[in-house]
């Protein structure tokens, strides 16, 4: 269930609590994240279609490609990290709950706020700065795979690293904010039921 935001709880209004503008703001990432994650999850369909044509014809006609494995490699590896954004909006990231279950909502969100504030954002910045690196000095290079005689084209697959750190940053300015909610109000933004994996 997702915070209250009838026009009583919105700051431009008397007895408002939280600034309509954090609001939409969340809004509008967990818009994007979720839309984001949708289209990259299609490409499990992509790997479904590439791999049931690779068994026809490997055990069917005794004709086996020599790009089923590299681009499954490669969809699979880009919607893992690709969809790592998606993942944090619907909260299945991993979380040590040794402790967690017995901190009250307010301290909950300290945690996570200093988290993301000391930890998540510094490494996101580091893991896309040097993932640039390597995807440019790949395009630049025109490097190949070396896992099949395809040789794919290797800096698309080596793109997807900066571009999911960006998505992750995206998302968790949402998550900051849901965070100072939970800090500020004491009970969460939204609630997330534990997915398992």
């Amino acid at each position: 269930m997702s915070a209250d935001t009838s026009s009583a709880s919105v700051p431009g209004n008397p007895g408002g609590e939280f600034p309509r503008a954090f609001y939409e703001i969340i809004r509008a990432i967990d818009r994007f994240t979720d839309v984001t994650g949708r289209l990259i999850a299609l490409t499990m369909l992509f790997l479904m279609v590439t791999i049931s044509y690779e068994v026809v014809m490997r055990y069917g006609f005794n004709a086996p490609t020599v790009w089923v494995y590299e681009s499954s490699f490669m969809a699979n590896g880009s919607a893992f990290m690709l969809g790592a954004a998606y993942a944090l909006l619907k909260g299945a990231h991993v979380r040590t709950d040794i402790y967690w279950e017995n901190y009250s909502e307010r301290k909950k969100g300290v945690v996570d706020l200093i988290s993301y504030l000391l930890f998540f954002y510094p490494a996101m910045i580091t893991f896309m700065l040097i993932s640039i690196d390597d995807a440019l000095h790949s395009y630049d290079t025109g490097e190949r795979s070396q896992e099949s005689v395809w040789r794919a084209i290797m800096w698309p697959f080596r793109a997807t690293i900066p571009l999911a750190a960006l998505l992750l940053m995206i998302q968790g300015v949402s998550e900051v904010l849901k965070c100072w909610y939970q800090v500020q109000f004491g009970r969460e933004f939204v609630h997330r039921e534990k997915i398992e994996i």
